[in-house]
């Protein structure tokens, strides 16, 4: 089955799904074919008002996509059909929106979600997902009855033994957060597909493991209730917390509120639970024997056990006390695991069941919960989060972690939260600052002392460019001056060499309340497709090669924003789409050499006879040289009252360009970004795609933006 579009993007359906789909033939014409169609204005080319650019000035001076207007929400409530076998043909013209799809398409369309985010075993690797039917039946039961999507998670249990080495405390801290934001970001992706969404309830496992791993219950209660006051922080709305007493099948058990009934209530609910739900006559040999799954996690618990006990140890104990002794410990953790599993599975026998270990995923779902490099199962609380300048995360043992390279980053209130890549761009002479990574990217900076006022005017620019380079979007938050005019302009020219528009250097971007088919959409208050700013703003060249005079697209580098009046919370919002991210989580069989050979082409509403034809699908960064994504999504006619447009590849099947839009959207890809008063914002507009969300008219919604090089 094809890839689903998220709900936000997926009323644009594919005009030519494979070679053989009755489309729209596209004339190949060069570029330089609207060399009629321009106008001069100093020195930089454009289309006039009856030409293609006056309608596309909606994308190439946009600043931000979806939430949608009424008519698109209501099309995302209903759904669409899910797109047919590669090999069926499929005419569609985008003039009307697809018909709704059946419980059956929306469940395979939750399933796709499930599936960019598991954890593929590397002997499956492009291999059938031999479970998805069974997976599709659960979901399939939610859809029909129209409630949100149940999924269970058992895991953060407390943190690792091993202080000394592995772990930075007793309490959670960023690699749990990530994980949290993770989660979130799954359920919120199911939303995106099913109106009802979805919700993951953490089963927490600690109070199953900890008495025989030297953990004390005060210490599994302080992680539990310090991890529910992190999602709640976070916003993590659809991570929810599964009650234990909900694991004893009806028993009348209160559920500890204090932690003073929590320790005297958790050794009787520990034991209820293994001895209820253990099988009689569990041999954990057999057990280990027959069941490959159990045996990856066994394996596991040994691997782990080495390190977590290490500071257990006596020193005259020898290496075959201790295999012995983590043998030991491990199959407990088995017999124990299986008890506690069968317990989930009997108490929550419709949720969708996750896990964060290994399997064959018969009977369970297998993800790692934090998107780390390398594609690994790390959790946060068996290792640290390390942080690299470009916002990549690694997860490892603390220990292994150089203090010439990276410093601890702490919380406000002094816990060790992770470690940062060294760099002076976390240095701006005479301020105070926190640099705050974000999820899934960019950064905010913010005083430390919310009381400084620090002013934009002594801002190092160049270091928020380069820092935009790594990490974009950066966002100066709780800075004075950001919202007065000559500062905002001034500081465009610290921060490089500003690139004008026709109207001059700085765009008001706000809704002009003007219907006009020809006016721009990034004054309107429509959503807007994914792009890059520049695409449709032309200088002419000469062509070396030939001596033809041509077009050639002015791609500014960087975006810079200011919020002067921001709409209602979730209303009106910025997205950003990382290629690095893009590339990162690029789902099995796509590879980056397979979109670096692919061209496409645009066709645009405002001039049909005419398009731009040959653009590499992937271009170098001209700094670092990293690989980065040039698109603009398909745009039709129903989905806006202005311009649309045709996509196409032009090498290879057409499949590619539901892909790249579906994970342009992906919550692990693109940072979903609503502004606040006085937010000032860098991005890269080399590295990243944007767009921006429907806002609701009369908000008084209004961002400045300047481009510069």
């Amino acid at each position: 089955m094809a890839l689903p579009l998220p709900a936000l993007t997926r009323m644009a359906p594919d005009l030519s799904v494979t070679e053989k789909s009755q489309t729209l033939k596209v004339p190949t014409v060069s570029i330089s074919a609207l060399d009629s169609d321009i106008s001069d204005d100093d020195s930089v080319l454009r289309y006039d008002s009856d030409s293609i650019t006056s309608d596309l000035e909606s994308d190439q001076e946009a600043v931000e996509k979806p939430t949608q207007t009424a008519s698109q929400s209501a099309i995302a409530q209903q759904g669409e059909p899910s797109t047919t076998d590669e090999d069926t043909e499929v005419a569609y013209d985008g003039k009307k929106p697809p018909h709704a799809r059946s419980v059956t398409e929306i469940a395979e369309d939750i399933v796709d979600v499930l599936a960019r985010y598991r954890l593929v075993h590397k002997s499956q690797t492009n291999q059938p997902w031999v479970a998805r039917s069974r997976f599709l039946h659960q979901v399939e039961r939610f859809v029909a009855l129209q409630e949100p999507v149940l999924l269970s998670l058992p895991a953060f249990p407390f943190k690792s033994p091993n202080k000394a080495t592995k772990v930075l405390g007793t309490l959670p801290d960023k690699g749990e957060e990530v994980a949290l934001l993770h989660l979130q970001g799954l359920c919120l992706a199911i939303k995106d597909v099913y109106a009802h969404g979805a919700d993951v309830f953490i089963v927490s496992d600690g109070v199953i493991y900890n008495d025989i791993m030297g953990i004390s219950d005060a210490e599994v209660w302080q992680y539990s209730q310090a991890l529910q006051r992190m999602a709640r922080d976070c916003g993590c709305n659809h991570v929810k917390f599964l009650p234990l007493r909900n694991l004893l099948g009806g028993e009348d058990v209160k559920e500890p509120t204090t932690e003073a009934d929590y320790l005297k209530d958790i050794p009787y609910i520990r034991e209820r639970i293994i001895e209820r739900y253990l099988p009689s006559g569990f041999d954990i040999e057999t057990h280990l024997a027959k069941d490959t799954d159990a045996t990856m996690t066994y394996r596991g618990y040994l691997k782990f056990l080495k390190i977590d006990l290490a500071t257990q140890n006596g020193e005259k104990t020898s290496k075959l006390q201790i295999k012995k002794t983590h043998e030991g410990i491990a199959k407990n953790m088995m017999a124990r695991g299986k008890a506690f599993a069968a317990s989930v599975a009997q108490n929550l026998p419709e949720y969708v069941r996750l896990s964060i270990h290994a399997s064959t995923e018969v009977t369970k779902l297998s993800m790692s919960i934090i998107p780390q490099l390398g594609g690994h199962i790390s959790t946060p609380w068996h290792s640290s989060l390390v942080r690299a300048v470009n916002g990549s995360i690694t997860m490892t043992h603390a220990a292994q972690v150089s203090p010439k390279t990276h410093e601890l980053i702490f919380t406000n209130d002094g816990h060790p939260s992770y470690f940062r890549e060294r760099s002076p761009l976390f240095s701006w002479q005479g301020m105070d600052l926190e640099f705050s990574y974000i999820y899934p990217t960019g950064i905010i900076i913010t005083p430390r002392d919310l009381m400084s006022k620090y002013s934009l005017r002594d801002v190092d620019m160049q270091k928020v460019r380069a820092l935009s380079e790594a990490c974009s979007p950066v966002i100066l938050r709780g800075f004075t001056d950001t919202t007065d005019v000559q500062t905002f302009e001034s500081k465009a020219h610290d921060a490089g060499t500003v690139a004008p528009w026709t109207f001059g250097i700085r765009q008001a971007v706000k809704d002009a309340g003007n219907d006009d088919p020809k006016a721009s959409t990034v004054t309107s208050t429509e959503a807007m497709p994914m792009h890059y700013d520049g695409m449709f703003f032309f200088k002419k060249e000469l062509d070396p090669a030939t001596g033809v005079e041509k077009l050639v697209s002015q791609v500014p580098r960087f975006q810079y924003f200011t919020s002067i009046a921001p709409a209602p919370p979730g209303d009106g919002m910025t997205l950003f789409a990382s290629s690095q991210l893009f590339f990162q989580h690029l789902p099995a069989p796509y590879t980056l050499s397979d979109l670096q050979d692919l061209k496409w082409e645009c066709k645009h509403s405002s001039n049909w006879s005419n398009h731009m034809d040959s653009l590499p699908l992937v271009v170098p960064h001209p700094t670092n040289q990293k690989p980065c994504l040039r698109w603009h999504e398909p745009w039709y006619k129903w989905q806006t009252k202005f311009s649309h447009n045709e996509i196409r590849i032009e090498n290879a099947e057409q499949h590619y360009k539901e892909m790249i839009t579906q994970m342009l959207y992906d919550r692990r890809v693109c940072l979903y970004f609503g502004f606040e008063k006085g937010d000032v914002l860098v991005a890269d507009n080399v590295s990243m795609m944007h767009t921006r969300t429907a806002f609701t008219p009369g908000t008084g919604r209004e961002l400045w933006r300047i481009h510069f090089n």
